[in-house]
């Protein structure tokens, strides 16, 4: 690793910037030293005891000119960790400036950032991941690690195949019903996802049956996932990116520790889209819609955890965390090597691996739905 690979920003100052707003910019930087710009190049610092030492004494009127210091001398990007740690030990320094190859400021590295990329704890503030039926998948956007794009792809797969069973209980729990009570239910239950095509709303005696379908379909979409051994590594990654944004070392006594919910898994995302849904889809009166939605917005979140408890995620097997605690030791590596590594959005949004997923997802219902078709049954999923 180089001194720019955990260079960190951080704000310049002038010689006739107020103290106060060189006391706030090192809070906010969280760097113990800050750089004194002229000309776009460093001429002086100002540190944390200079200020304090002024704070003491009320000598608020003075500017950062007054109590700026000789230039550290800064350090090129380009070198060594080692260099930079042995620099500051000897001049008894807490950061240092670092310039690129046009000698102009890049940021800063403090003896923090040091520590922690030398004793490998550099961690990524916020991470992502899937599950998948062969292991974990983890990004921070930027970096990835576990199983790979196939994988990802029969995620998809294996959420779409679901889909399909809980539409075809539903549907031959319809055509059995019409056989025996004849309310002609499967005859007005048409295509679309989760969602019924009204003609009306049920049978005579059943008015609002339909409405009840898509419910019905959800329910059993959700029990088959919790069948799939896929809820157990979702529970992984989730304990794992726990693990690392709480900066806990990845071992399997402490990821097993960790929460098996995330507040930002995609289970949350769903549970939005199945409230709007079912208040745009509802018989209901324009206001009573309107307050729907609005309900749906304040308690996604707390609906969504609460789907992950009952059906998403699962207490993971041995093998399932250590396929999680695999991928979380990848990571860190490759982010540890590269922390300051940044890709195209284009390379993010792939690196998110919703992509993949929606592919696998496509692909399979489209083939079911040509199966069907050939068969001379209509197309009864989209």
């Amino acid at each position: 690793m180089r001194v720019g690979d955990i260079t960190r920003p951080c704000p310049a100052l002038s010689f006739m910037d107020s103290l106060g707003k060189a006391a706030e910019a090192m809070r906010q930087s969280g760097c113990p030293i800050l750089p004194v710009l002229h000309n776009g190049m460093v001429v002086g610092i100002i540190d944390e005891d200079s200020l304090l030492a002024v704070s003491l004494n009320s000598h608020r009127d003075l500017k950062v000119g007054d109590l700026m210091k000789s230039a550290i001398p800064p350090i090129h990007w380009d070198e060594p960790l080692s260099y930079a740690a042995w620099l500051m030990k000897t001049q008894n320094l807490s950061a240092l400036p670092v310039i690129g190859p046009d000698g102009r400021l890049r940021g800063m590295v403090t003896k923090m950032d040091l520590n922690s990329a030398l004793l490998r704890g550099l961690r990524p503030t916020r991470i992502g991941g899937m599950a998948t039926p062969f292991g974990v998948y983890l990004t921070t956007g930027n970096h990835r690690s576990g199983v790979g794009d196939f994988a990802l792809v029969t995620t998809g797969v294996m959420m779409a195949l679901c889909l399909v069973t809980a539409r075809s209980l539903t549907l031959a729990l319809l055509y059995l019903s019409d056989a025996i009570l004849r309310p002609i239910f499967g005859a007005h239950y048409g295509s679309g996802l989760f969602i019924p095509y009204l003609t009306g709303f049920g049978s005579p005696a059943f008015p609002y049956a339909l409405e009840v379908l898509p419910w019905v379909e959800i329910l059993l979409f959700f029990a088959l996932m919790k069948l799939l051994p896929l809820t157990g590594y979702h529970g992984a990654e989730h304990q794992v990116v726990h693990a690392i944004e709480r900066g806990e070392d990845l071992t399997p006594e402490s990821v097993s520790q960790m929460p098996l919910e995330h507040p930002r898994c995609g289970t949350n995302l769903a549970a939005l889209a199945i409230l709007v849904s079912a208040a745009l889809v509802s018989s209901f009166s324009p206001n009573i819609k309107v307050a729907l939605l609005i309900i749906a917005f304040l308690f996604w979140r707390q609906l969504g955890m609460w789907l992950q408890r009952l059906f998403t995620v699962k207490k993971p097997k041995p093998h399932q965390l250590r396929s999680g605690l695999k991928a979380g030791e990848e990571l860190l590596i490759r982010f540890q090597h590269q922390p300051n590594r940044f890709l195209p959005l284009i390379g993010q949004i792939w690196n998110m691996g919703f992509l993949q997923v929606f592919a696998g997802a496509w692909l399979t219902l489209w083939s079911v739905n040509q199966m069907v078709s050939a068969f001379g049954f209509p197309r009864f999923l989209f």
